[in-house]
């Protein structure tokens, strides 16, 4: 791993899911959702494999495996999709106070923050509650980018959009998707341990890791 110099260190580009939430499970029943119109269903486990990725393309991929998918229906089931999510969501806050207390104690100390996710502005917004949306500098999804993550193009969108050069940038997530997109866009990372990347080996791309958001207060 390696050494962190703060004083170069100007914005934070946080991913979304996996990193300050996990929507896991809400993912898991409005992928399933979709994939029962089709009478297809996977795993937990199955969807994981993709985790980082857009839901859109992960109830693709499994439509085209079973040869089920038609590309007609894309704008229709991306918005059924995003209905289901949000239905899914409503009346329930599943932004944890750690993530809160980290990004609050973070900006405190004069940090630009950026979202860079996978996930729709609309899934975005039903996620994070407004006084936190509100924290953030500039907010990317997959719905400002042509190619999502592992491209770079969504952790260099943020950076252009908050003006801040990709060498006094870091980029806080937790996979390979997030890893690989840092990397590409020029800019450190910092990994987040959870329960779906205990076998993810960052193979030394990482300049430290955590197990909570919180402990992001006493690095940076």
């Amino acid at each position: 791993m390696n050494s962190i110099d703060k004083s170069k260190i100007k914005a934070i580009i946080f991913d979304l899911d996996g990193t300050l939430l996990d929507s896991s499970e809400i993912y898991f029943k409005t992928i399933n959702h979709i994939l029962s119109k089709f009478n297809i269903s996977c795993t937990m486990a199955e969807m994981m494999v993709h985790c980082g990725a857009p839901g859109e393309d992960i109830y693709i991929y499994f439509l085209k495996k079973q040869g089920a998918y038609d590309p007609s229906r894309k704008e229709e089931l991306k918005k059924e999709f995003d209905e289901k999510f949000s239905d899914l969501l409503k009346d329930k806050d599943i932004f944890p106070q750690d993530s809160k207390r980290a990004l609050i104690e973070l900006k405190k100390k004069g940090y630009t923050f950026a979202l860079g996710t996978g996930a729709t502005r609309i899934s975005t917004v039903s996620m994070i509650p407004k006084d936190i949306f509100s924290l953030f500098d500039a907010v990317i999804t997959c719905d400002d980018v042509t190619n999502p993550k592992p491209d770079p193009e969504t952790f260099l969108k943020a950076a252009e959009k908050i003006s801040i050069d990709s060498e006094n940038c870091i980029v806080i997530g937790d996979g390979k998707r997030d890893l690989i997109a840092a990397k590409g866009a020029g800019m450190r990372f910092i990994l987040l341990r959870n329960d779906h990347n205990r076998d993810f080996d960052p193979d030394g791309g990482c300049v430290c890791e955590i197990s909570r958001m919180i402990d992001l207060t006493n690095i940076l």
